[in-house]
């Protein structure tokens, strides 16, 4: 017995609204911090796993049948479970009632739990022509599990490396769990926080000829780097440790100034601060897709 079309819309439009939902958090969460960023002089990182061109709606009937036109494309392809073969991998078909032998292959190296067999589901990724060389080369962290007669099986014949696969509850059981915060991370986050604060409030100081307000935002920031400077020196991370000094630099420059009463050249010390805290999230700082940061502690 054949799917019903309403069941076949239901499906999509779950598979849908889900990919939308994540897609949609992604770029408010890059939109967020880009705006961070810029306003302490650096550049947000592109979200992870965006792909370079626009995903290819297909169907898994379609790509056993003709996979050539999708080669290389990046796809979201809806199809039946036929087979959990490792815990990584599985195979698609269209019909969950019975076997048509026209398979195709996911590999989903995030995978988190087995999907159900012929339940439906929809997979995210892009789509090659099986080969172990191929795979290796594209999925470098990857090692892959299948069994000798599958690698033969689907020799030659299409695959999707998934960074995403949505069952028929809209959700990705693809999808990594975003690590916990670490005690290096809850430390640096505790002294970070209070920058971006700081700097808009020794803007508005400086703007206002504040000068009490300035020096306190500007001792802020130089006991701030002056702790992120030591942090780093634990770690023996001597880049980070010259960043942090940097804005320490900065710091002292700022209240120098402020010392004799010179506004203007107090000023010019506000943007190469908001540099420095952009130039060390660039390189210290790994962004994971809820939109928050873990410090990358190694130089």
């Amino acid at each position: 017995m054949q799917r019903s079309t309403k069941s076949t819309v239901i499906v999509a439009a779950i598979a849908l609204a889900a990919f939308v939902t994540s897609f949609s958090t992604i770029t408010s969460g890059s939109s967020t911090v880009a705006l961070a960023e810029v306003e302490q002089g650096g550049q947000a990182p592109p979200a992870a796993n965006t792909p370079p061109k626009p995903l290819v709606p297909v169907a898994a009937s379609s790509v056993a049948a003709n996979p050539d036109p999708y080669v290389g494309e990046y796809v979201t392809m809806t199809g039946a479970v036929e087979a959990n073969l490792t815990k990584t991998s599985f195979s698609v078909d269209q019909d969950k009632t019975k076997s048509t032998g026209k398979e195709v292959l996911v590999l989903a190296p995030t995978m988190q739990k087995p999907v159900d067999q012929n339940g439906y589901v929809t997979v995210i990724g892009q789509l090659i022509k099986f080969d172990e060389k191929d795979v290796a080369a594209k999925l470098k962290d990857y090692k892959l599990d299948l069994s000798p007669a599958d690698v033969a099986k689907f020799k030659g014949k299409p695959v999707v490396l998934a960074t995403a696969v949505i069952n028929n509850a809209g959700i990705d059981v693809a999808k990594k769990p975003i690590p916990p915060m670490s005690a290096d991370d809850l430390t640096l986050q505790k002294i970070m926080t209070k920058l971006p604060t700081a700097q808009a409030a020794v803007r508005k100081s400086l703007d206002s000829k504040d000068m009490a307000g300035a020096k306190e935002q500007a001792t802020l920031f130089k006991d701030s780097f002056t702790q992120i400077e030591a942090f780093f020196k634990s770690k023996g991370n001597e880049e980070a440790m010259k960043i942090a000094a940097e804005g320490k630099q900065h710091a002292d420059a700022m209240l120098v100034n402020l010392g004799m009463s010179n506004v203007e050249a107090a000023k010019t010390s506000v943007t190469p601060l908001g540099g420095v805290c952009g130039n060390c999230h660039g390189k210290f700082r790994d962004r994971m897709e809820d939109g928050t940061f873990r410090i990358k502690t190694a130089g």
